[in-house]
């Protein structure tokens, strides 16, 4: 016999679908962003110096118990403070991208079995909806989104890097961080389009079985 799937339960497997979505966008906009470092004439450092302190940064960021030396830039104390944060909050996406995705995988098989996978085509029309009309409007105010929330995310002002002796900061500008914010908005609908294209597939599938 096939269980029908209850609006609450779809809407539930949508919403994993949506973080899981948003986790795997994250990190490959992260592991791109070399492509969209500055390499300012100011800076008394090579192209290759620059590419490499910036490959480094990366890996401590992103790999649990590394870290964090660069070579030919120097750091503070509020510096290397302000990437801890950083890295916490990028091993937690880690984290979440590796429980969402694998329990959205769990949960869409399931729903394929019983042949109800048609039901997620509404939640997720709506989500891509009132996700497209939030994330337009982040985008036109980015630079004050991103200020402000770097006052919600970090308790501490050591965000605030001074590039004479930071000049690691140089190398991302604000232009930097609203190129991979597009970056990552351009990943989510990808992703999100690819899910509707394979709920729809499937769903077709399934009614041809019929």
């Amino acid at each position: 016999m096939i269980g029908r799937l209850t609006s609450r339960r779809a809407i539930l497997i949508t919403l994993v679908c949506i973080i899981s979505v948003f986790s795997v966008a994250l990190f490959i906009t992260i592991n791109v962003s070399p492509w969209f470092i500055s390499h300012p004439g100011s800076l008394q450092v090579s192209r290759n110096g620059i590419n490499s302190d910036y490959r480094r940064l990366l890996a401590y960021l992103e790999l649990p118990g590394s870290r964090l030396v660069l070579e030919q830039m120097p750091l503070t104390a509020a510096a290397r403070g302000h990437f801890a944060d950083v890295k916490r909050y990028l091993l937690l996406n880690e984290l979440v991208m590796v429980v969402s995705t694998s329990a959205a995988c769990i949960l869409l098989q399931k729903e394929k079995r019983r042949q109800q996978l048609w039901q997620l085509l509404s939640p997720l029309a709506w989500g891509m909806s009132i996700l497209a009309v939030i994330l337009t409007m982040m985008l036109v105010d980015f630079p004050s989104l991103f200020i402000t929330s770097h006052y919600w995310l970090f308790a501490k002002m050591d965000w605030v890097l001074n590039p004479r002796v930071d000049p690691i900061i140089l190398l991302m500008p604000l232009s930097f961080f609203t190129e991979l914010f597009i970056v990552w908005v351009s990943l989510v609908f990808f992703f999100l389009a690819v899910l509707w294209g394979y709920l729809h597939f499937a769903t077709g599938l399934t009614k041809f079985r019929l």
